[in-house]
């Protein structure tokens, strides 16, 4: 018996959140069998951006019950089964969380839909839980409500049931995950980090480079490599002494300096970007064509816009655009460019790049000069 799950909570700094929605649905592999929905007044103030994002209000939950009202329906419903969640490592450290606060050790197995998709369905792009829907035509209704989210993961986890046909893969994927204690140290560091695209570069205490990672969310990321039992997150738990962060605005940006500085700083232990993103691709036609252009993608803020530079068909680097600033010359262009090295690997990422257009504009060095701005 499985019990997906999926909450909603009041965001803010790591493990002072609190549940303002909870849905959960007692699966037996087949059908539905049993299920529990309800906001939840987390008697603290939800973050604005939450506010947003769910559409749920401090005044939709002030008449709701509070966790400990809810506690035991929860135990119910969840008792003798498997605990299922797309990102299932939130969702089982905030119920901790909660039952922590009431003086109650809760413990479940898990599995979680983001691993087992990436495993069962390699070939999709993203592994987010709006995208993979689309993807595999699930419907998706109240997108960021508890239980539209916890319908598609339902359904999700159905799919992939289908797919590993002697739940071979399925078996192996249940953890038990444990009480995650922080050190003072990780908690500081995730409460001065930001929810922003771009590279983030790992020291030990001789302040020698150790990880070196590119995330859409630095902070979400670094949460996950601060509480993960592999391998790889307790080298750097173990050796952590500090971090910086160096925002880019672009997740493209961000893989292809990755991949840069992975080459030049040589950190101790490099970070596991996507495979498929580098399997070999001829070079795409226009690059002969034009020789000489630019890709744009977005900036670091709404006053400019990130670029890859090709010249003589070689990929020179990347640099940023401040929109208010012409570009006359090929010596202003130089400026703002970062070299790189034209690895392999490179190649065969910008090459994806290209033949995707997967980029805001393309751009030849003659429009570049003539216009000045780059939108």
């Amino acid at each position: 018996m499985y019990t997906i799950i999926d909450l909603e909570t009041t965001g803010g700094k790591f493990n002072e959140e609190s549940i303002i929605e909870i849905a959960v649905y007692r699966f037996d592999g087949i059908s539905i069998k049993d299920q529990f929905i309800s906001l939840v007044d987390p008697q603290r103030d939800i973050h604005p951006y939450v506010e947003k994002l769910t559409g749920i209000t401090s005044k939709m939950v002030k008449t709701a019950p509070k966790f400990h009202e809810i506690a035991k329906r929860v135990i119910e419903i969840t008792s003798d089964s498997i605990l299922v969640a797309h990102n299932a490592q939130f969702d089982y450290r905030i119920l901790q969380l909660e039952f922590k606060r009431l003086g109650y050790e809760f413990s479940m197995k898990s599995i979680c839909t983001v691993i087992l998709s990436q495993e069962l369905l390699p070939e999709e792009e993203s592994y987010k839980l709006g995208r993979l829907s689309r993807s595999l035509g699930i419907p998706l209704k109240d997108r960021h409500r508890a239980s539209g989210d916890a319908l598609a993961t339902v359904e999700l986890f159905k799919i992939l049931m289908e797919k590993d046909i002697n739940q071979d893969i399925i078996k192996k994927s249940i953890v038990e995950l444990v009480g995650e204690s922080m050190s003072s140290i990780f908690k500081n560091t995730i409460d001065n980090l930001k929810s922003e695209t771009g590279v983030f570069y790992i020291y030990n205490k001789n302040k020698k480079l150790i990880y070196l990672d590119y995330s859409k969310d630095i902070k979400n990321k670094v949460i996950k490599l601060f509480t993960s039992k592999k391998f790889i997150p307790k080298y750097v738990q173990n050796n952590f002494k500090s971090i910086k962060v160096s925002p880019s605005g672009s997740l493209s940006i961000s893989i292809l300096k990755s991949l840069h500085e992975i080459k030049t700083l040589n950190p101790k232990i490099n970070n596991n970007i996507d495979p498929k993103i580098f399997y070999k691709i001829d070079k795409p036609n226009i690059i002969s064509e034009l020789k000489d252009f630019i890709i744009t993608f977005n900036g670091k803020n709404e006053n400019d816009k990130s670029f890859i530079f090709l010249k003589n068909e070689k990929i020179i680097g990347y640099g940023y655009f401040d929109l208010f600033n012409n570009i006359n010359s090929e010596k202003k262009l130089n400026s703002r460019v970062v070299n790189i090295l034209e690895s392999t690997k490179v190649k065969n990422y910008v090459y994806r790049l290209i033949y995707q257009k997967k980029y805001k504009k393309l751009l030849t060095l003659k429009e570049i000069y003539k216009f000045s701005d780059i939108e």
